[in-house]
C-alpha cells in the first residue's frame, strides 16, 4: 500500500499557467527529441494524469524535458516525488523446537521449520496460531476460521493453540480440515498432542519421510521397474549411479525395500533360532520401522516364522550423546514396536560393531544392507564362511554382553530408555494419552508409502506393557 493517498498535482498546474495540456505535450515531446534525439509522443493525456496525481514520478527524460519548458530545474518543483511503498515485511520462519517447553517463540510467526538431519533436508510448514475457545477435561477446542488455508495441496500446514500456562498443542491441518467437513464450529485438540520431544519427533520424522517420499514418487515406480532385474539374483551389490536423481530417504527406501524382499525371499535357507542385525543407530534411521509400510509388513512376516527371535542393535556413547531428546524417542518407540513383535532386543555400544552389515544368521547367513553402505544396497543369499565366522562373533558377543539383558520385555524396554537418556514413567505416561488419542491427528503422511500402523503399535504397546494382554492389544 502507498503511504500517500493520490492527490492533485497542484504544483504542475500552476506551473503550466494559461497553456493547454495539449500544449504542454507538444512542447514536451519535442524537447526530448532535442535532448535524446528520439520521438517520444507525449499526449494531453499524460500531462492530465500527472495533474491529476494518478503518476508522481514520470521517466527521467519527462522530468527533465517539462523542467526546461516549465522553467523549474528541480522535479520538485513540480510537485514530483517517488512514491514510497509500505512493504509487510515477511517474518522468518521460527523453528518447530522454539515451541517446545522452556523455549521462546518469536513474535508474529507464520511459518514452522522442521530442522534437517543426516537424511532429511527439513521441511518449511504453515503455522495457524489460534485462540482456545472452549477449553476442557482433557480437550481444547479450537476455531481456526473459515479462512484458515489447511487444505492446501502444495504446503503443509499445523493448528497450533496455547492454554493458560502458554503450553503448545498441536494438530496437523489437514486432518483438522477433514473433521471440519464432518462438523461445523469449533473442533477438539486433545490435550495428548501437547508440543514436546514426543510429538515434535513424530512431526519431525513423519513429515521429513512424507516430502522426501512425495517428491521422488514418480522415480521410485519407475526405479523399482528398472532394478527388478536384481531380484533374482543370490547376490548384488547396486551403486548409487543406477538411481542418480533420487534422494537421500528415496534412495534408501528403495535400497530397505528390496533387502526386506531378500531376506523374506531366503529365510527358508535360516534354519533355528535366527539372530537379525540391523544398524539404525539413530532416531532418524530408526523412524523407518514406524513409519515405512513394507518394514512393518517385514516384521509382521518374519516374526511369526520364527517366534522368540532376536534383533541386535549397535547404538554407541556417541550416538546417544549427539541426537537430541526427540530422536533419542524415535528410536526408543523402534525398540518397543519390535518387542511389540515378541522379538527380543540386544544392544551394543561397541563402535567396532557399527561398521557390521546388516544380515541374518542361522545355519546359514544372509547379508542384507541398506544403510551406512556406499550404494543403494549389497545383498548376498548365503555369505562366505569368513563373513559367517564375523557376524557369529558379534552375535555372540552382543547377546552376552547386551546392555539391556533383561528377562522381560518391560524390563528391556526400561533399560534401553535409560541408555538413551529418556524418562520412562514421562515416556510411558505420553505413550497412554496418545493410545487413547490416536496420533493421526498430530502428523498425517500422504505417501502411499507410509502407514502410522507401526507408530501406533508402539505407542499402544508400551501404553498397554503392564497388561496381560499387552502385545495383543498394541498389534490390533
Amino acid at each position: 500500500m502507498a503511504d500517500r493517498k493520490r492527490q492533485p498535482n497542484q504544483l504542475l498546474r500552476q506551473a503550466r499557467g494559461n497553456m493547454s495540456q495539449g500544449r504542454l505535450a507538444d512542447l514536451v515531446s519535442a524537447e526530448i527529441y532535442h535532448l535524446t534525439g528520439r520521438a517520444t509522443v507525449i499526449t494531453a493525456k499524460s500531462i492530465s494524469d500527472w495533474e491529476c496525481g494518478w503518476y508522481t514520478w514520470p521517466s527521467a527524460d519527462v522530468r527533465e524535458a517539462l523542467g526546461r519548458v516549465l522553467h523549474k530545474p528541480e522535479p520538485a518543483d513540480l510537485g514530483f516525488f517517488k512514491r514510497r511503498l509500505s512493504v509487510r515485511p515477511i517474518p522468518a520462519p521460527a523453528s518447530l523446537l522454539d515451541l517446545l517447553p522452556g523455549q521462546r517463540l518469536p513474535a508474529e510467526v507464520d511459518t514452522l521449520r522442521l530442522p534437517a538431519g543426516r537424511s532429511y533436508s527439513g521441511v518449511d510448514v504453515a503455522a495457524h496460531f489460534c485462540e482456545v475457545e472452549l477449553p476442557g477435561e482433557g480437550w481444547l477446542m479450537v476455531d481456526p476460521g473459515k479462512d484458515a488455508p489447511l487444505n492446501r495441496p502444495d504446503r503443509r500446514s499445523l493448528v497450533i493453540v496455547a492454554d493458560g500456562e502458554q503450553r503448545y498443542y498441536v494438530s496437523d491441518g489437514r486432518r483438522f480440515v477433514d473433521r471440519v467437513g464432518r462438523r461445523q464450529g469449533p473442533q477438539p485438540i486433545s490435550s495428548a498432542a501437547i508440543l514436546d520431544d514426543l510429538t515434535v519427533g513424530i512431526i519431525w520424522a513423519a513429515a521429513n519421510t512424507d516430502v522426501a517420499l512425495l517428491a521422488d514418487d514418480s522415480q521410485l515406480m519407475s526405479s523399482q521397474d528398472r532394478l527388478a532385474r536384481y531380484e533374482g539374483r543370490r547376490t548384488s551389490d547396486v551403486p548409487m549411479s543406477e538411481v542418480p536423481t533420487l534422494n537421500a530417504v528415496a534412495g534408501q527406501w528403495i535400497g530397505s525395500r528390496f533387502c526386506a524382499r531378500h531376506i523374506t525371499r531366503n529365510l527358508n535357507r535360516v534354519s533355528g533360532q535366527p539372530f537379525f542385525w540391523t544398524r539404525e543407530r539413530r532416531g532418524e534411521e530408526a523412524a523407518s520401522w514406524l513409519f515405512w509400510r513394507h518394514k512393518f509388513e517385514y516384521l509382521r512376516r518374519t516374526s511369526r516364522w520364527f517366534p522368540g527371535m532376536r534383533r541386535g542393535f549397535c547404538i554407541t556413547d556417541l550416538d546417544v550423546g549427539e541426537s537430541p531428546m526427540y530422536e533419542r524417542v524415535l528410536l526408543l518407540l523402534a525398540v518397543a514396536l519390535m518387542e511389540a513383535f515378541g522379538i527380543t532386543v540386544e544392544l551394543s555400544s561397541e563402535p567396532e560393531h557399527a561398521a557390521v552389515e546388516g544380515f541374518v544368521l542361522g545355519e546359514e547367513a544372509i547379508v542384507a544392507n541398506w544403510l551406512g553402505g556406499s550404494g543403494l544396497w549389497y545383498v548376498d543369499a548365503s555369505a562366505p564362511p569368513s563373513c559367517r565366522s564375523v557376524f557369529r562373533d558379534v552375535a555372540r558377543q552382543v547377546s552376552s554382553q547386551s546392555l539391556v539383558a533383561e528377562p522381560t520385555s518391560d524390563r528391556r524396554l526400561r533399560a534401553i530408555a535409560c541408555y538413551l537418556n529418556v524418562p520412562w514413567p514421562w515416556f510411558q505416561r505420553r505413550c497412554e494419552e496418545l493410545a487413547v488419542a490416536g496420533v493421526e491427528d498430530i502428523a498425517q503422511p500422504r505417501s502411499r508409502l507410509l502407514s502410522m500402523q507401526g507408530l501406533n503399535t508402539a505407542i499402544r504397546y508400551v501404553a498397554y506393557i503392564d497388561t496381560v494382554q499387552g502385545a495383543e492389544l498394541a498389534r490390533r
